[in-house]
């Protein structure tokens, strides 16, 4: 399994050029092309400030996309028979926080979907 620095290295490169895309200032998108190593406190003051939060929308951006992505991955691993304890076991929480985790990107997703339970065989395991 990856180590989730090696994770957070390889997002960090794929959100710079989506943050450049909303900045029109040079001195921003050179803060953009920091390295996440580099301490913050040696950097300029209001450029920097600017590329940080550019980088932080288009991160934003990202976390949609990637819950869009658990969702599908989820939907089709129950439409393969997975339970709520085998995504709680994927996502690292417990069946109670996969129950919560599904509901809340299934309501994302489709928001016309009614807070109800799931059915019967998502909490037992059966398909």
């Amino acid at each position: 399994m990856a180590d989730h620095r090696d994770c957070l290295h390889l997002l960090h490169t794929l959100v710079q050029p989506h943050a450049a895309k909303s900045v029109s200032s040079r001195d921003v998108r050179a803060g953009l092309d920091m390295p996440l190593s580099r301490s913050s406190t040696s950097w300029g003051v209001e450029s920097d400030k600017k590329a940080m939060l550019a980088l932080l929308t288009a991160l934003e951006d990202h976390q949609k996309a990637l819950d869009d992505l658990r969702l599908i991955y989820a939907s089709r691993a129950v439409e393969k028979g997975a339970s709520l304890a085998d995504l709680g076991r994927a996502w690292r929480v417990s069946r109670q926080g996969a129950r919560h985790r599904w509901n809340v990107l299934k309501r994302r997703i489709h928001p016309d979907i009614p807070r109800q339970r799931p059915d019967p065989h998502y909490l037992n395991g059966s398909g």
